[in-house]
């Protein structure tokens, strides 16, 4: 086994202040890896057009389901060469943000690597990641590495679930994506595991000149979860566009560390969080954006909103800039508060039940982070996800289905 060449970071850490990080802290104890489990667990069906990829407990499953996806593993090269040269390598020693994903490079032996080369036909992959190992058995560590060549488009389904019931596994998962000039990348995320089980994952985008990353995270599920994005928008005219939805239910903590950075000139970000803390449930975003002074004419905008529906419910949605250029567009916002009491009113007077009404304003808050995704059967698999979330089945089922 591996060393770990870092510990890992605590809540006296400036970006893991939210973050609950027991579970990893005592997996990281018991150093050990997790075993491939025994309990088997419902997948989300395949998607038309869209080659599967798993991960079961950390280990990747090399049985392609279709001929065209074994041409897209990159089994006669060394990935990591390719990538020190496109990922930072000032990453590998970016301090305690990155320890986990150093935790997963020492420990995890599979990596799904993955390039699309330059002027080729846009490929789509469906990742699932699924853990069914209990957190006594270890941690699984699955790790991709992405490439999308120059003027290529990739499209990225990334869903992260555990088995069912009283699931307690354990994930530390790194994800690596480098776009070369002109390439498009869409990403989505969906994060909807059992109500024990604890997720951690570290995601590092380098994207280069008039390069488009648009990454649409959505997290459900957990006891506990954690993202840290590192975005380095490097080449002229780099584009990202990040929008984040969130809801935590019960005791639930998620907590998401999203760092931006703009090297090149006119390089513009889009950024856009929305989340629902209900009971007890706790949430934090933290959106760096870092703009050098290399960055002229930098365009970078952050609407960060949090709904508070428990009376111990807790959020944090926190804007960070640092600019290092006068020559730069920065406008960021960011809320935290209750239903409005007015449109309450106005609902509850058109005889609307208390309940439904609730669910309507929630539903409301929070669509403005998952209109976009695509495809649409994706996005609608994310709405029923959402809709049980919020328990609010019922209320909303026919609205979606006439919207669809």
């Amino acid at each position: 086994m591996s060393a770990i060449p870092h510990s890992l970071p605590t809540n006296r850490d400036e970006n893991w202040r939210y973050a609950n990080l027991r579970p990893l802290a005592k997996a990281n104890a018991d150093d050990a890896r997790a075993p491939l489990g025994t309990r088997s667990i419902a997948l989300p069906d395949t998607l038309d057009g869209y080659q599967r990829w798993c991960f079961s407990d950390g280990h990747l499953d090399a049985s392609d389901p279709s001929p065209d996806a074994r041409v897209a593993l990159l089994n006669a090269r060394v990935a990591g060469e390719s990538f020190a040269a496109l990922l930072d390598a000032d990453l590998a020693t970016a301090g305690v943000d990155f320890a986990l994903a150093r935790v997963n490079a020492a420990r995890g032996d599979d990596v799904l690597q993955v390039e699309l080369p330059d002027d080729s036909p846009p490929l789509n992959l469906d990742l699932v990641f699924h853990a069914v190992a209990p957190a006594a058995n270890g941690t699984s560590y699955p790790r991709v590495q992405l490439i999308a060549g120059r003027n290529t488009h990739l499209r990225v389904v990334e869903r992260h679930l555990t088995a069912s019931g009283d699931s307690d596994a354990v994930v530390n998962a790194s994800v690596d994506i480098a776009l070369r000039t002109g390439a498009g990348v869409d990403h989505v995320r969906v994060q909807n595991c059992a109500d024990k089980s604890a997720i951690f994952d570290t995601l590092v985008a380098h994207v280069g000149e008039r390069a488009h990353y648009r990454l649409h995270t959505v997290t459900l599920g957990a006891a506990t979860s954690r993202s840290t994005l590192f975005i380095k928008l490097a080449g002229r005219d780099a584009r990202c566009e990040l929008s984040a939805a969130s809801i935590a239910n019960g005791i639930q903590t998620h907590d998401v560390f999203a760092e931006i950075e703009h090297l090149a000139a006119g390089t513009v970000t889009r950024e856009l969080f929305r989340g629902i803390a209900n009971d007890r449930g706790k949430l934090a975003f933290n959106g760096k954006m870092i703009v050098r002074d290399t960055a002229h004419d930098a365009d970078s905008d952050q609407s960060l909103k949090s709904l508070l529906t428990g009376s111990g419910a807790e959020a944090a949605a926190r804007p960070q800039l640092e600019i290092y250029t006068d020559r730069v567009r920065a406008k960021h916002g960011a809320t935290t508060g209750k239903l409005d009491e007015q449109m309450m009113f106005y609902l509850l007077s058109r005889g609307i039940e208390r309940v439904d009404a609730q669910a309507l304003l929630q539903w409301a808050f929070i669509e403005d982070a998952i209109s976009r995704i695509e495809p649409p059967t994706l996005r609608r698999e994310i709405e029923s996800q959402m809709l049980g979330r919020l328990h609010a089945v019922s209320a909303l089922t026919g609205l979606l289905g006439e919207a669809s």
